[in-house]
């Protein structure tokens, strides 16, 4: 009885012993499994389980970030979210009046190409609607409508309009959009996809490459 006594409470002290880890240190952090004092590779992936969940009002948050440019990539390194000017994804609503013919041709929204990505979301048209013109002596037509952002001299811009069509009632229209800026750390732009759908109204679209 007596030996097996003291079998057990070795085996407790080696358990409570090798229980903290310490990368780059001999004194791990009490309370902590693992401490790494210096810099972090992950060849791979990491697979974390029991985290501690955080509260929306802790502020002082830093975010580990996993670095694939780094030679060799999978460079840990901390994100001082207090450090950066916008967040990951931003959202800023736009109304334009008073507008020529009803057009929004080009407007230079200012954001920078190299370090934003930005699409338009919500869009709405409000006031009268768009007058069918006579374009041939058998049939009327709508014209068509684009609403897109689009990359000139190093920014981003606005497209909104009728290509074909204008309303002739000026300042009869309002256009309220959505614009959605996403910031290029966090996001990369893929390549358009181009569908021919052979003059049909169904059919089949690839799936992006790289997601």
């Amino acid at each position: 009885m007596i030996k097996n006594t003291v079998f057990l409470l070795c085996f407790c002290f080696t358990y409570f012993a090798y229980s903290q880890v310490g990368i780059g240190t001999d004194t791990p952090t009490p309370g902590y499994e693992l401490d790494v004092d210096g810099a972090a590779l992950i060849q791979n992936h990491l697979k974390l389980e029991n985290l501690e969940s955080v509260n929306t009002e802790n502020s002082n948050l830093n975010l580990l970030l996993r670095k694939s440019n780094s030679n060799p990539p999978g460079e840990v390194a901390k994100l001082d979210v207090k450090s950066i000017s916008v967040a990951p994804v931003n959202i800023i609503d736009y109304r334009f009046h008073n507008l020529r013919r009803d057009n929004v041709n080009n407007v230079d929204l200012q954001y920078d190409a190299s370090k934003y990505i930005v699409g338009i979301a919500n869009f709405k048209y409000e006031g009268q609607p768009i007058v069918k013109g006579q374009s041939g002596s058998n049939y009327t037509r709508l014209g068509y409508f684009v609403s897109r952002t689009f990359i000139q001299n190093g920014t981003w811009h606005l497209e909104i309009r009728n290509r074909k069509r204008n309303n002739y009632n000026n300042n009869s229209i309002e256009y309220s959009v959505s614009v959605i800026v996403f910031d290029r750390k966090y996001f990369k732009e893929l390549p358009p996809i181009v569908v021919n759908l052979y003059g049909l109204s169904v059919g089949a679209a690839n799936a992006p490459i790289g997601i």
